[in-house]
């Protein structure tokens, strides 16, 4: 058996250590930026919206004397009243000279200074005598309307026939013109009621609570309307509670039920 010898190689083995591994330092900035915004942001939102606490007091009502306000407003009339013309009216006298009784009848005109009169019946007057002429009389009025038609004395001044004379001894009178007027309407009397009850309103302000619905009366004057109110008022107390808002409060005989809004106060305890 032939043996062959061989030569010994020597391995050479170098222990290096390895570079050692860098902490991740941004994750955690990361964390701790997130946590801080997120207190940052529940105080800003606690701070515009606080828990607020609801409550109902019960305190006493004080009732204060009876007030009155008063407030006029003036009455616009905006009606429009029309009155038509009037026929001026009179008396005319007639007289006979004849021996014969005359018959005079109804609506026979007659004209003096350009202003015609018709007569308003008929009528008979006397004949004449010894004595003197036959008189009598008979109403008459203007054909046109108006204060043209009050004639004055002997204006009318005729021969009627062969023997019967016609004349106004008086004025005709009680012709008017036609005219129109304003006056006031259901409606600018309750404009006027309107603007007073506004007027009342703004004067009806006071530190205190209406225990009923003001009495209301009004009264017309010469050109307005006067309307007072007689006013109970109360009051209570002021609320001690910091920061409350009274959102309502209700009568009942004599106490007042205010309901208050108000932020919660933190409330500290102590541990042991």
């Amino acid at each position: 058996m032939h043996a062959v010898k061989e030569e010994i190689e020597t391995i050479h083995l170098y222990v290096v250590r390895e570079e050692e591994k860098k902490l991740y330092t941004l994750l955690p900035l990361l964390c701790a930026f997130a946590c801080l915004f997120g207190i940052v942001a529940i105080t800003l939102y606690s701070a515009q919206h606080p828990y607020y606490e609801h409550k109902r007091l019960t305190l006493p009502a004080q009732f204060l004397p009876l007030k009155t306000f008063t407030a006029a407003a003036p009455i616009i009339p905006t009606g429009i009243q029309t009155y038509q013309a009037t026929s001026a009216q009179g008396t005319l006298t007639l007289t006979n000279g004849s021996v014969v009784t005359e018959i005079l009848p109804k609506g026979i005109i007659f004209t003096g200074n350009g202003i015609e009169v018709v007569t308003q019946s008929s009528v008979l007057i006397p004949a004449g005598n010894a004595e003197g002429y036959g008189v009598a009389y008979v109403q008459a009025k203007a054909v046109i309307a108006g204060t043209i038609g009050n004639i004055k004395p002997l204006s009318i001044d005729a021969v009627y026939g062969t023997a019967l004379y016609v004349r106004n001894m008086t004025s005709f009178t009680g012709g008017k013109d036609a005219y129109s007027v304003k006056v006031v309407t259901n409606q600018d009397k309750q404009i006027a009621l309107n603007q007073a009850r506004t007027d009342l309103k703004q004067a009806v302000r006071i530190q205190a609570i209406l225990a009923s619905p003001c009495k209301e009366t009004s009264r017309k004057l010469a050109v307005s309307l006067a309307v007072d109110w007689t006013c109970q008022f109360v009051s209570f107390p002021h609320v001690t509670i910091p920061s409350a808002r009274i959102t309502g409060i209700t009568l009942h005989g004599k106490n007042l039920f205010v309901d208050v809004v108000f932020v919660a106060q933190p409330v500290l305890r102590v541990y042991r």
